[in-house]
C-alpha cells in the first residue's frame, strides 16, 4: 500500500503543471483575446502592441492588414494554453486585463512586433520588462519591411513614415485613422496625414481605406 502511494505521488509530480496557464476562449482581433482566468472569462488586451483594426464598430477603421493580423493571432493562439504576465497597471479603462501573453514559451506580444503586425506601442507607457526587446524587434521588422512596414511603390511604409508635405499629385494617408485622401479634400493636409502614396493602389495595399468625403 505504501509503495503504491509512493508510485502515485511520483506519477503526479511527473505531470506537467498547468496551474498558471489559461485557455484561450476566443481571439477578438490581433491584439485582444478572451481567456479562462481564475474560473471566469476575461478579456485580455496585449501590452505594448496595437495591431491594425479588424472588428471596430466603425467599419471605415477596419483594414485588410487588420484582418491579416487577426488571422495570424487566431492561428497562433486559438484554443491554446497561455501564461499571462502583468505589469503595474492591471486593467485599462474598459476593464480589460493588460498583459503579456506567453505561448509555448514565447512572448507573443514581442512576436507581433517582431513579425511586423504591430509597432512597439508606447502611447500608455513603455514596457518595464521588455523595452529593449521591443525596440530591437521593431527595428528589425522595419528593416525587413514586414507587414505594416511593407514598402509600397512610393517608398513609404504601410504604417508610419517620416513626415513630409504631400505633393499635389499624391494621396495623403492619416497614420491614426488609416484613411487616405486625394488632393483637394478638406482632410488632405490634416496633422496626422504624414504618409503619401503615388497612387490609389499603393494606399489600399498598405492597409489604408478611402476617405468617405472625397472618395479617392
Amino acid at each position: 500500500m505504501k509503495k503504491a502511494l509512493i508510485v502515485l505521488i511520483m506519477l503526479f509530480l511527473a505531470l506537467p503543471c498547468f496551474a498558471d496557464q489559461h485557455k484561450v476562449l476566443k481571439v477578438v482581433d490581433g491584439d485582444t483575446i478572451d481567456v479562462l482566468y481564475m474560473g471566469a472569462k476575461e478579456r485580455i488586451r496585449l501590452l505594448n502592441v496595437d495591431t491594425p483594426e479588424s472588428v471596430h464598430p466603425d467599419q471605415s477603421k477596419n483594414t485588410p492588414m487588420g484582418e491579416k493580423a487577426s488571422a495570424y493571432t487566431k492561428n497562433r493562439l486559438n484554443n491554446k494554453l497561455v501564461e499571462l504576465e502583468f505589469e503595474s497597471k492591471l486593467r485599462d479603462r474598459y476593464g480589460r486585463l493588460l498583459a503579456y501573453v506567453i505561448v509555448d514559451g514565447v512572448n507573443y506580444n514581442l512576436e507581433l512586433v517582431r513579425n511586423g503586425w504591430s509597432p512597439y506601442h508606447t502611447k500608455y507607457g513603455t514596457s518595464k520588462k521588455y523595452h529593449a526587446h521591443f525596440m530591437s524587434a521593431e527595428k528589425k521588422a522595419k528593416a525587413q519591411g514586414l507587414n505594416i512596414w511593407a514598402v509600397d511603390g512610393s517608398g513609404s511604409t504601410g504604417f508610419h513614415t517620416i513626415a513630409k508635405p504631400p505633393a499635389a499629385k499624391d494621396y495623403s494617408g492619416n497614420v491614426k485613422s488609416l484613411k487616405f485622401h486625394k488632393s483637394g479634400c478638406k482632410y488632405y493636409n490634416c496633422s496626422k496625414c504624414t504618409v503619401t502614396f503615388k497612387n490609389r493602389r499603393a494606399a489600399v495595399h498598405a492597409g489604408y481605406v478611402p476617405c468617405g468625403v472625397c472618395k479617392p
